[in-house]
């Protein structure tokens, strides 16, 4: 029998041309529909119909004009006219053009017999003209997943211990230094160009580190009255992690970033919830699948062409921001050399999360360049790490030197400066000496040892407090200058005994301008003792780490019982009040429970966290059938989530005929 609407035609599908249809548009699915007749209306309206033509190729979309175009001028459209609308193709276009029309059926934008079709009336309001495509399209060589390009691993375990150390030494700074939440959310631009300089990279790539570590749940907002970005307890869980595993944390955190940090410039404001769009999660999963075929290096604009065929209506800026972010970003992590995907990243993408980081961890320990304990020390005061550095030698060589420059080799610049942050840190010279001897394998040479013993001598001969802040000093000569240094006054100083001076300011700006002013102070606390102002486990408690999914994946058993749920809810609407609605026989309809097993069952799905599938008597006494999710029981009753209107709401379990799994 012809169909008289789209609901008729969906009704004569097979339930596994409806489970087709749920699985291609998931939007149907949320909340479930009750029927036919709702789905269809469902699919017509219009921004279902627009997330959908969003997922068609140019070729696709262009027989869908045709259709819709004629549609208006004729009640049915019969088949051959697609033939003769696109006559300028070639044979192999027209072919590809009744694939797009069947396809077209399955997506039910165009319904109608074997002779004639008609498209909904919805798409008539997105599609405009009827502008043939370019063919053939754009293609990429196919591969068989392999990685055929071995160039592009050589220095994809380079990147990847860069990466990990540019992440450790920024949570290792911040967790000494944190920079300040500004008030409406983020990070200052002054802190950013700071942290930019500070790990010796642009700010492509300092932003890249400071987003990723953030998406990874290891740096977040303490909450405090003067909040601070600051590392979180999951920081020390990664850092005793293997390296491998480490990474796997890092490259999956940037699959679900919806940021694309490699757009940054030294002015922009980091970690705010404003740079973040949904829409970049899908379209670099997108890139990174289209790699994942390519047996040659792809171009970043040969791969906007394909994904522009592939999809013309998501074409434009953003996609192209995306494209070329993927592509820096995915190399500065490993995941991408040489304009391909590396071995590790073909690795990772996989649909399994958790085969694939196994996989991934797996194949960038191959890769990865091993470990150094040792550097080279000069005379000019600088040292040179001819390799990545062990992290528990990385962490003190940043306490003692400055990075100056990265690269296969790391370039370290010790200085009074930076030396101080050792004895601040409560170090003293003997161990200074030991650890720069243990890890030189040139010795020290004499400037330098002079340099860290005059240091010591120096350092804490000058004790700050808190008063707000105080100063000690038994040099009498010392105290005459500091209350005499014009570059002092700001501090408005004063002397309350021979050896001590006060200020108003904190203890930290106070020893911050005596720094300044070529003194070098040590903090104390009250009975004297030398206080230790690196704070190496400031930490915030960890919050769940949201991810952001590039498609929502409903499960085979809940789509194959939505149909079921679609067949039931038609007979319902068909069959006469307070009558019990059963399926036709030999179908697998909720089947009829006694009380104790329907408050058995009830028990166990609240137990396991599973939904069910239930018959339950409506008011006005028709049966239908209903998937719910168990939460709790109690008085007569069940709280569950409906998944029809996607809210909790409570049950009368007397009411409730039948239980079953969700199973297919």
């Amino acid at each position: 029998m012809s169909p008289r609407s789209l609901a008729d035609a969906l009704r004569q599908r097979d339930d596994l041309a409806l489970a087709a249809l749920l699985h291609r548009r998931p939007d149907l699915l949320h909340p479930i529909p009750s029927d036919i007749t709702n789905l269809a209306a469902r699919s017509t309206t219009g921004p279902s119909v627009s997330r959908c033509l969003d997922t068609l190729d140019a070729l696709t979309l262009f027989v869908l004009a045709v259709v819709a175009r004629q549609s208006v001028e004729l009640p049915a459209l019969p088949k051959e006219v697609i033939r003769t609308v696109i006559e300028d193709l070639d044979d192999s276009a027209r072919d590809h053009a009744e694939a797009a029309l069947q396809d077209l059926v399955e997506l039910a934008l165009v319904w109608g017999t074997e002779d004639e079709v008609r498209a909904i009336h919805a798409v008539r309001e997105h599609l405009l003209g009827a502008t043939p495509p370019t063919w053939p399209p754009p293609q990429l060589p196919i591969t068989t997943g392999k990685n055929i390009n071995p160039t592009s691993d050589e220095q994809a375990g380079v990147h990847a211990r860069e990466a990990i150390a540019q992440v450790r030494d920024l949570l290792d700074a911040w967790a000494e230094d944190p920079p300040n939440v500004l008030r409406a959310g983020g990070l200052a631009v002054r802190d950013f160009a700071a942290t930019a300089r500070d790990l010796n990279c642009d700010a492509r790539a300092a932003a890249l580190w400071i987003e990723i570590a953030h998406a990874a749940g290891l740096l977040d907002d303490d909450g405090e009255e003067r909040p601070c970005w600051v590392p979180t307890d999951r920081y020390d869980t990664w850092l005793a992690k293997s390296a491998a595993e480490q990474w796997v944390t890092l490259a999956q955190a940037w699959l679900t970033s919806p940021r694309l940090s490699s757009l940054a410039t030294d002015k922009s404001t980091l970690l705010t919830t404003d740079s973040e769009r949904r829409a970049v999660v899908t379209l670099r999963a997108q890139v990174l699948q289209l790699l994942a075929t390519a047996t040659d290096p792809v171009e970043p604009t040969a791969l906007i062409e394909v994904l522009n065929y592939a999809q013309p209506r998501r074409s434009g800026e953003l996609r192209s921001q995306v494209v070329h972010a993927t592509y820096q970003e995915a190399t500065l992590l490993g995941l991408m050399g040489a304009n391909t995907l590396t071995t590790p990243g073909r690795a990772l993408i996989g649909p399994d999360s958790a085969a694939s980081a196994t996989d991934g961890a797996a194949a960038i320990t191959a890769l990865m360049p091993l470990e150094i304990d040792h550097v080279l020390i000069q005379a000019d005061l600088t040292m040179i790490a001819p390799g990545p550095v062990a992290p528990e030698l990385a962490r003190k060589l940043r306490l003692l030197a400055d990075v100056e420059s990265r690269g296969h080799a790391t370039v370290y610049r010790l200085s009074e400066q930076s030396l101080r942050r050792a004895f601040d840190a409560g170090w003293d010279a003997a161990k200074v000496h030991s650890v720069l001897s243990d890890a030189s394998t040139t010795g020290l040479p004499q400037p330098l040892s002079y340099l860290i013993d005059d240091l010591a001598r120096r350092h804490g001969a000058i004790r700050v407090g808190a008063a707000s802040a105080y100063l000690r000093c038994d040099n009498e000569g010392t105290i005459s200058a500091i209350l005499g240094d014009r570059r002092l006054r700001a501090l408005k100083l004063s002397q309350t005994a021979p050896n001590i001076l006060i200020s108003q300011a904190t203890p930290h700006e106070f020893m911050a301008a005596l720094r300044d002013a070529g003194y070098a102070p040590a903090a104390e606390t009250p009975d004297g003792s030398v206080v230790v102002l690196r704070p190496d486990e400031r930490r915030v408690r960890s919050r769940l780490v949201r991810k952001v999914s590039s498609a929502r994946r409903d499960s085979d058993a809940l789509i194959a019982s939505v149909v079921k749920g679609l067949r039931s809810g038609d007979r319902a609407a068909r069959a006469p009040r307070g009558e019990m609605v059963v399926g036709p026989a030999g179908t697998n309809d909720v089947p009829r429970t006694s009380s104790a097993a329907t408050l058995a069952a009830l028990k166990l799905a609240i137990a396991e966290t599973t939904p069910v599938w239930i018959g339950y008597a409506d008011a006005d006494g028709t049966t239908t059938e209903q998937i719910i999710d168990p939460i709790r029981m109690g008085g007569g009753t069940v709280t569950a989530f409906d998944h029809r209107t996607e809210q909790v709401r409570t049950f009368s379990v007397s009411r409730i005929s039948g239980v079953a799994p969700l199973i297919h």
